[in-house]
């Protein structure tokens, strides 16, 4: 049980007057994020609500701490309104990145700012172990706000999930397959828990953040101990049957026979050549270090590069996006990578229709994952498909 903090479950929907509610709460709250500080005037003229609904739901919102007033918003004539803001501290969302090693929570607020981390070790990866070190982990944080409400807890975790029905599907890091771990979780914490894999965590931080992204479709792959990608169809994460979408870690370019051996028991895939534990095994496999950053393994990473670029040109063609985004852990946030990647996506577009789309990389910061997966949860206030305010 997360002590120490009021919990915030989901609230059943009844009937059609509760849903409109809730669909109209998120928009306000989508505008009030947007705009920073605004007044109910121009809510009502962005949503097209009427006033009295506009009124009626900010006094909701305020009086829950989900907004605040602010200063006074002074006109030529009649009273002075008030502007109003996203509350800081009424709700906060545990975001947790789930490692073989580790455990890290971030807490996060309405406006996205982190609030609190905390790391701990896992000692062992059974799922109940994990469990347990998740529910501990996110009870220290959550001790040191006690007058916030606990929206629930988000969890990332390297593999294929299945988020709708919290099952991972498989995660070769954690040696789990069809493990039911958000039921787990929740059966601990006594809260809502939901469950993805980490580069859609890391996803769902970027349209929250970047606006520029609302619209678009983007193809963002995570390269870290193992890969992953997340789909972003008109700013929407694409998950996919089962939530396969994005698992392209372990298919192949070519002949699997002969392939390099990879931990799902195939050989071959995508995930021995371009990911931090294939590029490492096979390091070692020509007599040279796990550790990439020597001179001796800069062909390994070039080649890796090489495999990466021709399997993101492939998707690019199928799926058309307008930019791809590689999210690099410090192991592969060098030269050799890096180039080799660019140059065989771009030189892939040379065959056939099309324009390679924009390549950006990004960091992936110690803490990226878990504040991505605590923007996921907050992201559910904001949007009209999954609105619940409270």
């Amino acid at each position: 049980m997360v002590h120490g903090i009021m919990d915030v479950g989901l609230l059943a929907r009844v009937g059609s007057k509760a849903l409109i509610r809730e669909i109209n709460e998120a928009l306000v709250l989508d505008v009030v994020r947007r705009s920073g500080t605004t007044s109910r005037a121009e809510i009502t003229s962005v949503t097209g609500l009427s006033p009295a609904t506009v009124t009626g739901i900010t006094s909701q919102l305020v009086g829950d701490g989900l907004l605040i007033e602010s200063e006074m918003l002074r006109g030529t004539g009649g009273r002075p309104a008030r502007l109003i803001e996203l509350g800081r501290d009424a709700v906060v969302a545990a975001g947790v990145r789930l490692s073989p090693d580790a455990v890290e929570v971030a807490l996060v607020d309405l406006r996205g700012d982190v609030v609190s981390t905390r790391t701990i070790p896992l000692t062992a990866t059974d799922p109940e172990s994990a469990a347990d070190a998740v529910v501990a982990v996110v009870d220290a944080a959550a001790a040191e706000h006690p007058g916030s409400a606990l929206r629930g807890i988000s969890i990332a975790l390297s593999g294929i999930v299945d988020r709708a029905r919290g099952i991972v599907r498989h995660s070769g890091a954690l040696g789990w397959q069809d493990v039911p771990f958000a039921r787990i979780v929740a059966d601990r914490s006594g809260g809502r828990v939901v469950i993805d894999s980490l580069v859609n965590s890391f996803t769902a931080g970027l349209v929250l953040l970047d606006a520029d992204l609302a619209e678009r479709d983007v193809i963002v792959v995570s390269v870290g101990v193992s890969l992953g990608a997340s789909m972003l169809v008109h700013g929407r994460i694409h998950r996919g049957f089962g939530g396969s979408a994005g698992g392209f870690a372990h298919s192949s370019l070519g002949d699997r026979v002969g392939g390099r051996p990879c931990h799902c028991g195939g050989s071959g895939c995508l995930e021995t050549w371009s990911s931090v534990w294939g590029m490492q095994r096979e390091s070692e496999r020509r007599g040279g270090p796990a550790d990439l950053a020597v001179e001796a393994a800069q062909d390994v990473l070039a080649e890796g590069g090489r495999q990466l670029g021709i399997a993101l040109a492939n998707a690019g063609k199928m799926f058309g996006p307008e930019r791809i985004v590689l999210v690099l852990s410090p192991e592969v946030r060098v030269h050799a990578f890096q180039e080799s990647c660019e140059r065989a996506l771009v030189g892939e577009y040379v065959y056939g229709d099309g324009t390679a789309p924009g390549l950006v990389t990004v960091a992936a910061d110690s803490d990226v994952f878990a504040r991505g997966a605590g923007y996921d949860m907050i992201t559910e206030l904001f949007t009209t498909d999954r609105a619940d305010p409270r």
